[in-house]
């Protein structure tokens, strides 16, 4: 059995965040190779991996034994199959298709494994209960098994409340691939072909309870985020680590090499510190990840966020955001994350900060309102209210 992830996507809904999805860091590894490292639990013959061309190098890289197949067009995810198709001995008998931009629990995957060692003659879908669920199809069931996928469904006519989790097992990929059209768009190729299939073979069905996090939008790292956090984290301290004897620090904790904890700050776990964070005096984290090389500055409290590589904060507040790499906030700027009224943001958030794409920069004193994204590059003045989004490179002035 061969494992197929799908990593080509283009990631426009993830906007303004420019790091390709499956190369976004969480914890001090990449969600691509969270996703590998968890699949190992199928015992694979062979990886496959469908890349776009400005990540193979990066991948390949990351994944020197993996098969790498480039899908040149963003045709969604026909296209990627078909792409592997294409390539001399990939995709040839049992196959397991998985997304590369969602976080599936190991132990989701290895009740699949043990549910395709059961049936393993028989098509084998996933699914899982879920409130809020932004893309995807919805499960029909007819007599316990699977008869079609439907994609993108209205309140009124969802067939189930299971939602679909692209880890689908395929006796025979060839099966699949005859039914599967490719098309200039990302559409729903894919669930056409499998609905097909499923016409003349229903599927077996996992439904599984473990966690669950996809990444279409930028508002969900946050979700992903919070599965490591509290399901992934390895509670330890590295020895090299300086942690002053003044600081406070509860509950579960990675610290990496290097990390230094300045005076009287409190780490209030779960929390990841990566390579050489540095925690400054009288600062307050908790519930976050930050990643290697970033400054959290003196007096400054982060808190439910997620906070990428290299980004430097100075007396500010960041409430449930997210800070992709690079960015600077100056003394006393502020990401609020509540509307006075309380009401949603988004679906299923009534918290949700700034969105802060890769080298934006935010002057002192300035504020970011609920919910408002800076693209990559974008600039805030000193003492600004920014209660509208910016794009990328965009300067917001006084």
């Amino acid at each position: 059995m061969q494992a197929l992830i799908l990593a080509a996507g283009e990631g426009k809904r993830i906007k303004p965040i420019v790091t390709s999805k499956p190369l976004i860091p969480f914890g001090g590894k990449t969600l691509l190779e969270w996703i590998v490292s968890g699949c190992q639990v199928l015992k694979p013959t062979q990886i496959v991996i469908v890349v776009n061309p400005k990540d193979k190098a990066s991948i390949a890289k990351l994944f020197p034994k993996a098969k790498i197949v480039v899908q040149t067009k963003p045709n969604g995810m026909a296209g990627a199959i078909l792409a592997a198709r294409a390539t001399r001995s990939v995709l040839v008998g049992p196959t397991v298709v998985i997304n590369g931009d969602d976080l599936i629990s190991e132990k989701t995957l290895l009740e699949f494994r043990q549910q395709i060692e059961s049936k393993p003659k028989a098509i084998n879908l996933t699914a899982k209960k879920q409130a809020v669920f932004y893309t995807g199809g919805y499960m029909e069931i007819n007599n316990n098994r699977v008869t079609a996928v439907i994609e993108k469904p209205s309140d009124d006519e969802k067939p189930s409340d299971l939602i679909n989790l692209v880890l689908h097992y395929f006796p025979d990929i060839k099966e699949l691939t005859k039914n599967l059209v490719e098309s200039n768009k990302d559409d729903n190729q894919y669930e056409i072909g499998l609905n097909l299939l499923l016409k003349s073979s229903p599927a077996e069905l996992l439904v599984t309870h473990q966690p669950f996090a996809q990444l279409k939008y930028p508002w969900q790292i946050l979700d992903m985020t919070q599965i490591i956090l509290n399901h992934e984290l390895k509670p330890q301290i590295h020895p090299s680590a300086q942690i002053h004897k003044t600081s406070v620090i509860e509950g579960p904790v990675q610290i990496e090499t290097g990390v230094k904890i300045m005076p009287y700050a409190v780490i209030k776990g779960p929390v990841y510190l990566g390579k050489k964070v540095i925690i400054g005096d009288h600062t307050l984290v908790r519930n976050s990840l930050i990643e290697a090389g970033s400054v959290v500055g003196y007096k400054s409290e982060i808190v439910r966020s997620y906070v990428g590589p290299n980004n430097n904060f100075h007396a500010n507040y960041v409430g449930d955001s997210v800070i992709e790499a690079d960015s600077n906030l100056g003394s006393g700027a502020t990401l609020a994350n509540l509307r006075f009224d309380k009401k949603e943001i988004i679906p299923g958030r009534n918290k949700l900060g700034a969105i802060m794409a890769q080298g934006s920069q935010l002057g002192v004193n300035a504020s970011v309102m609920p919910g408002v994204s800076l693209g990559a590059k974008a600039i805030v003045g000193s003492g600004l209210v920014l209660a509208k989004s910016l794009e990328a490179g965009e300067f917001k002035k006084n």
